[in-house]
């Protein structure tokens, strides 16, 4: 044959067992194999640092922001509550000093004199002199002469206007309770005045009223300084005539504009001027609760405060006092600790990302190095069980030699063939020789034993070398075991039985488990095939197959006994059970065993049942111990998915 027609040939042939080996696969099982996909660390672990690391800067900003804002607005809220309680402060001490002063005039007899002869020009002959120097020293610029029934008798501060009945609440009040009362009113002019009347009492008689009183418009800068805010004063408009109005603010040399709102009219303010917005909240008229937070468009400036009801003496509302507090400096402060924390945040958070990463690369690395080690630790556990198991079978076959041996060489063939010799030395003569010779006499029975002693030889030779044959197929089983799930590499997901598989780890221990009499003991429920990593889950199981008979060996027990269980858990989920009645696990001992390096056997290396939980998690399932405590067995359990879930399959 040519060798083209040999090429052509061995082609034929690959084609052929390609082809049985494709129609095979597809009628015995599916034959999966994954494309391993290791986790990756950078994002299980980095991505959710990188997250909380943003979560708690921004929370932490946002705190800090949130605070100093707080203590801005509380800061304001504390300047706007305290405004009223300055203005009462103010008028309360302007007061008392005005108070002193009409306790001088009425005890000044000259005063009383002109008062009780009704003589108005000597009354304001000798007050005038008062008048002006209280006027000029204390801003008084209201005195009043005021007789029992209310009538102004002088007007010391306008003279030439009398005679015209007083109804002011403040005059109401002292007349009432014949105490000096005092209080802010609005008069004809639009102003807000402090005014104090007292009854005027002469020898214990009441004589008249006695009035001063003062503009408070000196209250409103005060007011500003003290607290550091911005004050605006503004009167309801039907409390004032816009006539009497204007002519006020020409007596007093002031400026304003009546059309500026609709409803209410601007006195006195310390801002330069009233950002329209804030006009339109004054307008409004509401007063209750009312927070101003605006931004001066004309000026840049920023302004939080509050509007507050401005009462009169009567507790009637006549206008709205403002409050704003200028904290343009305090945002641009507080906006650039932002900033600067922000940047400080993304440094150090830059600097712990980049130690997270390096870290994290490095931990990959070692991870898939310990991952590695366990599968080599898993296999050379396999490989261990299995020489160890082989080399128990070649003990018996090597026994079994021995006595075959022996027998060959201890046979009684030997004496046939000394009575072959004597009967060919006879072969002329032989019935003489049976019949007549001594030792021709005793050959039939001699044959007949020596028959009967080979029979029963070849008897037991033949028991040695099936027993010879059984060891051997044995050890043909476990090498078949553990050549079948070798075939595949750790990593590689395919579709297989639980109840071949299991079958296969206690195959590799059978002779392990017979020369210690270990009993086995068998419990599968009916399970569908699974899709997992069939060598990594036999690495499991051939390691706690192994443990629990070694628990067995050292307990002392004189019955061994292993139970294997296979049983549903879940829709999705199988548990694997191994049982031994062994020497059993301390409580202190249970929360260690799958530490690595842990062992309680002197020749145990303390990495098969942390390589088992390692690879455990790595199929997606778990690996739990339990026991009651010495001397009553353990159990392990291993769960796992029916199908490994986060793995892309590609069918072979």
């Amino acid at each position: 044959m040519s060798n083209q027609e040999q090429e052509s040939a061995q082609q034929q042939n690959q084609s052929s067992r390609s082809g049985r080996d494709l129609k095979k696969g597809t009628t015995q099982q599916k034959v999966l194999q994954p494309v391993r996909l290791y986790h990756n660390l950078k994002v299980r672990i980095l991505l959710p640092v990188v997250i909380a690391m943003v979560v708690i800067l921004g929370c932490g900003l946002f705190g800090m922001y949130w605070q100093d804002r707080q203590a801005i607005d509380s800061d304001v809220h504390a300047r706007v509550k305290g405004a009223q309680q300055v203005l009462a402060n103010q008028l309360d001490e302007d007061a008392s000093l005005l108070i002193g002063f009409q306790q001088f005039l009425a005890d000044n007899e000259k005063l009383q004199e002109a008062w009780f002869s009704k003589d108005r020009e000597e009354l304001l002959r000798q007050a005038t002199p008062i008048y002006e120097k209280i006027n000029k020293s204390n801003r008084v610029t209201h005195f009043y002469f005021i007789d029992l029934e209310h009538t102004c008798f002088l007007r010391v501060h306008r003279p030439s206007q009398f005679g015209d009945t007083i109804r002011r609440k403040t005059m109401k009040q002292a007349a009432t309770t014949g105490k000096t009362t005092y209080g802010i009113e609005l008069g004809k002019f639009g102003h807000f005045t402090l005014r104090v009347v007292k009854p005027w009492f002469v020898n214990g008689k009441h004589v008249g009223y006695i009035e001063l009183g003062e503009e408070i418009e000196h209250i409103t800068p005060k007011l500003s300084e003290t607290l550091g805010v911005q004050v605006v004063f503004a009167i309801e408009k039907r409390c004032l005539d816009q006539k009497q109005w204007e002519q006020g603010l020409k007596i007093l040399g002031h400026a304003g504009n009546w059309d500026q709102l609709s409803n209410f009219v601007i006195i006195d303010k310390t801002i330069g001027s009233v950002p329209q917005k804030l006009l339109s909240q004054i307008d409004s008229g509401k007063t209750e609760n009312t927070q101003i937070s605006l931004t001066d468009s004309s000026t840049g400036k920023m302004y939080h405060g509050g509007i507050m009801p401005l009462m009169d003496a009567g507790d009637q509302q006549v206008g709205s006092l403002v409050i704003m507090k200028d904290i343009t400096q305090q945002t641009a402060e507080l906006r650039r600790m932002a900033s600067l924390l922000l940047i400080v945040g993304f440094v150090v958070g830059g600097v712990l990302f980049a130690v997270c990463y390096i870290y994290i690369s490095s931990l990959r690395n070692v991870s898939k190095q310990l991952i590695e080690t366990a599968h080599q630790a898993g296999k050379a556990e396999i490989a261990t069980s299995v020489l160890h198991n082989v080399g128990n079978v070649l003990n018996s076959v090597n026994v079994s030699a021995g006595l075959i041996q022996d027998n060959v060489l201890k046979s009684s063939a030997h004496n046939l063939t000394k009575a072959i010799d004597v009967m060919q030395q006879h072969l002329d003569d032989i019935g003489d020789f049976v019949t007549n010779d001594d030792r021709g006499k005793h050959l039939p029975r001699f044959l007949i034993d020596v028959s009967q002693q080979i029979s029963s030889e070849e008897e037991s030779i033949l028991e040695e070398v099936h027993s010879l044959i059984r060891n051997i197929d044995h050890i043909k089983a476990v090498v078949a075991s553990q050549q079948k799930n070798a075939n595949g590499t750790a990593g590689v997901l395919e579709e297989f039985s639980l109840v071949e598989l299991l079958e296969d780890a206690i195959n590799i221990n059978t002779a392990s488990m017979e020369r210690h009499s270990v009993k086995i003991v068998r419990k599968f429920d009916d399970i569908e095939p699974v899709v997992s990593d069939k060598q990594l889950l036999l690495q499991i199981i051939v390691n706690l197959i192994s443990n629990a008979k070694y628990a067995c060996m050292e307990s002392g027990n004189k019955k061994h006994l292993l139970t294997v269980r296979l049983k549903h858990k879940a829709q999705d989920r199988v548990v694997i059970e191994v049982q031994d009645n062994g020497m059993g696990i301390t409580a202190e001992n249970l929360t260690k065993i799958f530490s690595h390096g842990f062992t309680t056997r002197k020749e145990g290396h303390g990495f098969g049942l942390h390589s088992a939980i390692l690879a455990a998690r790595e199929l997606g399932g778990s690996l739990t111990a339990s026991s009651d405590g010495p001397g009553t067995g353990a159990t392990f359990t291993l769960e796992i998915p029916y199908q490994k879930a986060g793995t892309m399959l590609c069918t072979k």
